[in-house]
């Protein structure tokens, strides 16, 4: 591994435990801001002398996420192999820094609607707060792990090499693609079946846009990948038959998914939410048919 790609991991590691210091206080304000909205008292002084400190931690946690991502980015191009847990880490960076967004305009939100009397939709923006922060949790604890098996260097045990392993990018573009539908496919279901049809109306375009995000991510950098090689076959021989296989069955499964939601759609007065979701169940599931059917046939 080349001496840039070194200091970058040992950045990160500074940056991890810098940052999971501020991720602790960040969920202790978090917790004390329920509890006081909870006993109706007075938020105001409160928020004013955390707001400063939060905001520092917010930034720690950021600079992390971002390390984050620069690292296995770096380790993509750097290493022969393919490895589903930089792949899985990839996935979660992306998603986990996403969300970082939601908190601040989660935690604002809040504020302002107890300030102005609205308690109503209060807890459930705690709830998704509290499962924003698990999030943060997990990509935390997969990180610990990827430097705990490679090392501070990122040694894996195999020879790294200085150009681009094509199979290896193409393989973890897979193995992306099946987290990300398998995760759109979970988190649709959940919301079709406990939350109401005006919320998910309110929401759907943007979760569906954050869910995607980290298989278009990758998908453009195997992309500039491939215009930077200024190659004039992306795929080699045993690739190009696995995508065409996995395309062909894809396609025709498409046809039977989409048949199922026109006979839901006209036959079954009881499943309005149909009418929302179609799309990006449709999406996500010839997106987990596609890449699991790939990786399959490479694997084979």
């Amino acid at each position: 591994m080349d001496k840039f790609t070194v200091i970058n991991r040992k950045i990160n590691i500074v940056l991890l435990i810098i940052s999971f210091a501020g991720f602790a206080f960040t969920c202790t304000i978090y917790a004390m801001l329920h509890r006081l909205i909870a006993a109706g008292a007075d938020i105001s002084a409160f928020t004013g002398k955390i707001s400063v400190y939060l905001g520092i931690s917010i930034i720690f946690i950021f600079l992390f996420h971002i390390s984050s991502i620069a690292v296995i980015v770096l380790e993509l191009k750097a290493y022969n192999s393919d490895s589903l847990l930089r792949s899985f880490i990839f996935f979660l960076s992306v998603i986990s820094t996403i969300m970082l967004f939601g908190d601040f305009a989660l935690i604002s939100d809040i504020t302002k609607e107890y300030a102005a009397g609205l308690l109503e939709g209060i807890y459930s923006e705690f709830l998704v707060l509290y499962t924003s922060q698990l999030l943060h949790l997990a990509f935390y604890i997969f990180v610990i792990i990827l430097i705990a098996a490679t090392g501070v260097k990122g040694i894996y045990g195999k020879k790294p090499l200085n150009v681009i392993k094509d199979e290896a990018i193409f393989i973890d573009v897979q193995y992306i693609g099946i987290m990300t539908s398998v995760c759109g496919i979970a988190i649709l279901t959940a919301l079709s079946l406990f939350t109401p049809l005006w919320a998910i109306k309110k929401g759907i375009i943007i979760l569906c846009i954050v869910l995607v995000l980290p298989y278009a991510a990758v998908v453009v950098y195997w992309l500039i990948i491939k215009i930077r090689e200024r190659v004039t076959e992306w795929y080699d021989e045993k690739q190009f038959q696995d995508v065409t296989k996995a395309a062909f069955i894809s396609l025709l499964s498409s046809v039977i998914i989409l048949a199922a939601i026109f006979v839901i759609q006209n036959l079954c007065d009881g499943f309005a939410i149909i009418n929302v979701v179609w799309f990006p169940y449709y999406f996500f599931l010839v997106l987990l048919l596609f890449s699991s059917i790939v990786l399959y046939l490479n694997k084979r």
